[in-house]
């Protein structure tokens, strides 16, 4: 931005007004943290898009057990087996859940549903329900009930 300012300058008998340059009459803002904004971060290439935000999925509650789930549910060793190569899980770990009185939330997939189950050795029939405890770690557990014997602990929505 150009200032005028009025410096007398004799020119005979004239006075002119001269126009200088006030660039170092206004002082820069400092920008926070001590340095300045490029218009553009040089660093990230454009050719990649941006990350996706997480996505959210609400937990819904399937299950509440009376008793102890150890009680209700039978452990299937080969299907734990599978669960811990990454071959019978739930591809949503706890987007339906269900537990008994005093413990950790186990995960639940259907066997009729195949919205939320990853079996791609078709090990899952459609009577059943499984139950996944811990299934992101080594010590995966799946355990198993009869659809019918689990009605009268269903929460409906």
């Amino acid at each position: 931005m150009l200032k005028r300012l009025r410096l007398p300058l004799l020119l005979g008998s004239l006075i002119l007004p001269v126009i200088a340059a006030d660039a170092q009459e206004r002082p820069r803002p400092a920008p926070e943290g001590g340095y300045g904004r490029l218009p553009w971060q040089s660093w990230i290439d454009p050719a990649i898009a941006p990350p996706r935000p997480t996505p959210h999925y609400n937990q819904r509650i399937i299950y509440a057990f009376d008793r102890p789930s150890a009680e209700i549910l039978k452990r299937d060793a080969g299907l734990s087996q599978l669960c811990r190569r990454g071959q019978f899980l739930q591809r949503i770990n706890m987007h339906y859940r269900a537990f008994g009185p005093g413990e950790r939330p186990l995960g639940v997939g259907f066997g009729n549903l195949t919205a939320n189950m990853h079996d791609p050795l078709r090990r899952r029939q459609p009577e059943m329900v499984y139950f996944f405890r811990d299934q992101d770690t080594g010590r995966c557990d799946v355990l198993t009930a009869r659809l019918d014997d689990l009605r009268a602990f269903f929460i409906g929505p």
